[in-house]
């Protein structure tokens, strides 16, 4: 993925089309979106980076933090990350889950755009859902397709539901993945 050499808060345009590439590469690696929710424009604010369900809930888009407004590396860190709430947006809390195969494609993507330096958690609940999406069958991306196909969306999921698709995995771990966590 190439990065536009404009400033981001000033294109308007390159973050629309930013959106789409993420949006069509995260639907290639974890399955298709909602459909019966529109994605809109992404846009800055002082609270971002996050997923902004629209008043109707009838769609989504991304708001990006402050650092996003004039360096393209940090559009693709945050907004991949955010893309991944935008596949099945929701509102309210999220789970280990869907935070761990959020921050993996946010990794991802960034090494897609051959970026120098590649942001990612080294401590925290970031880190630790990471860690635990890596260590899932397949590694994050098929598990979180398997989840997606099973349950339709990664926060849905149940421990239950986890161990029938995992059976070898650590129940312990797959209760920590389907806990829900980080308020969006």
């Amino acid at each position: 993925m190439q990065l536009p050499t404009t400033v981001p808060e000033t294109d308007p345009s390159g973050l629309w089309a930013l959106q789409g590439q993420l949006i069509t590469l995260a639907e290639q690696l974890v399955g298709q979106r909602d459909r019966t929710k529109t994605i809109y424009q992404p846009s800055f604010h002082d609270d971002g980076p996050r997923l902004r369900n629209t008043p109707t809930l009838d769609g989504a888009f991304v708001e990006l933090g402050r650092g996003s407004k004039v360096y393209w590396p940090t559009v693709v860190y945050e907004m991949a990350h955010e893309t991944i709430h935008l596949l099945n947006p929701t509102v309210g809390h999220t789970n280990w889950l869907e935070e761990g195969v959020a921050v993996a494609f946010s990794v991802h993507a960034q090494s897609l755009c051959r970026l120098q330096q590649i942001q990612t958690p080294n401590s925290g609940p970031y880190f630790e859902a990471l860690e635990l999406v890596r260590a899932l069958p397949g590694g994050p991306f098929v598990a979180a397709r398997r989840v997606r196909e099973f349950a339709r969306a990664l926060n849905a999921i149940t421990t239950e539901q986890l161990r029938e698709l995992f059976p070898d995995t650590d129940p312990v771990d797959l209760g920590q993945l389907s806990k829900k966590c980080i308020p969006r």
